[in-house]
């Protein structure tokens, strides 16, 4: 199982860099934002992998493997909202960099979905705030809903 979730993280980043690369770019600014683009997504999904981690602790059976990824997620947490500050200032980077070289076409259907990619980023962030401040079932559930909604949209806005 751990195998099939590592694979599919791979893949689903390479499919993203074989599709930046098959996409091209126009100048080194369009270059820079969309590699400063795919590291925040890499981010991102090592930060959304923690949801799989506290998954297979309550699905799995075996007393070690449950210690193992609990040892893991202990390590992986310390650094979630660095990595998720992180990432999100990436993305700031990324957006503003793109609104600077694609100043004639703001209204693209490409970067409409990222302005409202980015509003779900912000929704995403005052999530794990109010986490973070009191943790309740419901402020978690919602957290990591959040957080699968904005994969879906930045997957959507990667693609179109």
């Amino acid at each position: 199982m751990i195998a099939r979730w590592l694979g599919i993280n791979f893949l689903t980043i390479l499919i993203i860099l074989l599709w930046s690369f098959y996409k091209g770019y126009d100048t080194n600014l369009i270059l820079l934002g969309k590699v400063l683009a795919q590291a925040a997504f890499i981010l991102f999904l090592l930060n959304l992998n923690m949801y799989f981690v506290f998954l297979l602790i309550r699905k799995s059976k075996l007393r070690k493997v449950k210690i193992t990824l609990a040892k893991i997620s202990k390590k992986m947490m310390k650094y979630h909202v660095s990595i998720g500050v992180t990432a999100s200032f990436l993305v700031i980077i990324h957006a503003s960099l793109m609104i600077a070289a694609h100043l004639q076409e703001l209204w693209s259907i490409k970067i409409s979905s990222g302005f409202f990619t980015l509003l779900l980023l912000a929704v995403l962030l005052f999530s794990g705030v109010l986490r973070r401040r009191k943790s309740t079932g419901m402020r978690r559930r919602f957290h990591y809903k959040t957080a699968f909604v904005f994969l879906g949209f930045v997957l959507l806005h990667v693609f179109v």
